[in-house]
């Protein structure tokens, strides 16, 4: 969900991630910009979220993963990842590559992050409290990735992640609400 701190914890993860200087992140609201031919900063419209574009901003992701990781480089993969074939997707990458994989699942109170979303001001996403309202609606599937409470503080987040992927070269930060 938007306001989970998905980016904030990619962000400190991945330093951690394979070999010094780290990971690269692959963010999927900057790929789907990328799509659109605009700055990460601008906003689009609400049919840039069609599920025929979040397909291809998905794809775009495993690719890019494939092609660093294929590279002997690292990636923390930051997306919602609500949809089980995504999800699938980009752990399918390290089981192809026999590399480490550890997916991490960011739970959040439904208030905490219409809280966080809507104070939220620049960048690349583009959530709204709205846009919020529609995933807190849907159903993320089965789900075996490692829970992590995003109520807590960055510090405690990154800590726990940490312990539970020490060596691993293709990370991912996906979010959902508490309960999911």
């Amino acid at each position: 969900m938007s306001g989970s701190g998905k980016m904030t914890v990619a962000e400190a993860l991945a330093p951690h991630v394979g070999s010094p200087p780290g990971a690269r992140i692959i963010e999927s609201d900057r790929i789907r910009k990328a799509i659109h031919g605009v700055a990460a900063e601008t906003r689009l419209p609400d049919k840039a979220y069609r599920p025929d574009v979040s397909v291809r901003v998905y794809r775009q992701m495993a690719w890019r993963s494939d092609l660093i990781v294929s590279d002997g480089g690292s990636v923390v993969a930051d997306a919602v990842f609500d949809n089980p074939a995504d999800r699938d997707r980009i752990e399918r990458i390290a089981y192809e590559r026999t590399i480490p994989f550890a997916g991490f699942w960011l739970s959040a109170d439904p208030g905490v992050l219409w809280q966080r979303v809507s104070v939220r001001k620049g960048g690349p996403s583009d959530a709204t409290v709205d846009i919020l309202s529609r995933q807190l609606q849907r159903n993320a599937g089965p789900l075996n990735w490692h829970k992590n409470d995003a109520d807590r503080s960055l510090s405690e987040i990154v800590g726990d992640m940490l312990t539970l992927m020490e060596g691993h070269t293709l990370v991912a930060v996906g979010i959902g609400k508490t309960g999911s």
